[in-house]
């Protein structure tokens, strides 16, 4: 997982901040933000080379999972397309894109720490704050923070379905 984590970070990482608690990094969120968002042909065809480096550099994960292991997480990871966030428009937007909080701090208000100053930033630019969760169990605590479901995606070959939750600050 680390290869792979490390792989996705590297290709999202202009588009996105990494944001941390403090240089333990008991909580760690990827946010990406929509204006940063490859707008040009050029600059597609950039991210599309970006994503197909990345892929090619996580094959030592083949050792672990296998060929056919690797195959089937592509295929999965390629379903859980965000293009649902087309329902916003042009809106600008902030995609929570992942949030990991260190197992030994989990149940410590280390997600709070993360996605307040998040939706601060959201609620004083109006814009909105978006995310996908795969994990059921991950719903309440994202709607203790006013995001609401607003598509449930059956994921192909698999038993997952991606949970998509927006976050809309007052006055939008």
């Amino acid at each position: 997982m680390n290869i792979f984590f490390h792989r996705y970070i590297e290709m999202l990482y202009p588009y996105c901040d990494l944001l941390t608690i403090s240089d333990n990094f008991e909580a760690v969120a990827l946010v990406f933000h929509s204006e940063r968002e490859a707008g040009t042909l050029r600059s597609k065809v950039k991210y599309m080379k970006q994503i197909v480096c990345a892929i090619i550099r996580s094959l030592p994960i083949c050792r672990f999972i296998g060929i056919h292991g690797f195959v089937r997480g592509i295929s999965i990871l390629l379903s859980m397309s965000s293009s649902w966030l087309s329902m916003l428009g042009d809106k600008e937007y902030m995609h929570l894109d992942m949030l990991v909080v260190q197992e030994q701090y989990r149940g410590q208000g280390y997600v709070s720490k993360v996605i307040q100053p998040l939706l601060f930033e959201c609620r004083s630019r109006n814009i909105f704050c978006t995310l996908e969760t795969q994990t059921l169990s991950n719903l309440p605590i994202y709607e203790h923070y006013q995001f609401r479901t607003v598509k449930v995606i059956s994921l192909p070959n698999s038993s997952l379905e991606q949970y998509c939750m927006v976050y809309t600050p007052a006055g939008s």
